[in-house]
């Protein structure tokens, strides 16, 4: 009888351990996890502002173009 208690006890204190050692393991996997999504981020926010600079500087050259463009249309 006393075999039975202390494997149930045994099985038990095994099932905690592994239950701690998983939630443990799943915390440490979610800070991962947000440390790889928050530099993801951070790196889609650069791309995207670097994008919005180049856009500004196409549409101020288009803008220069069209400027060119009007002033020769008169002189035809």
């Amino acid at each position: 009888m006393v075999e039975v208690i202390a494997a149930v006890g045994g099985a038990m204190m095994t099932a905690c351990f592994v239950s701690v050692g998983s939630v443990s393991y799943r915390g440490r996997q979610s800070r991962d996890d947000l440390v790889r999504n928050t530099t993801a981020i951070e790196l889609l926010t650069t791309k995207i502002d670097d994008m919005h600079d180049d856009m500004k500087e196409v549409f101020h050259r288009l803008k220069e173009v069209e400027l060119a463009v009007a002033e020769i249309k008169p002189r035809r």
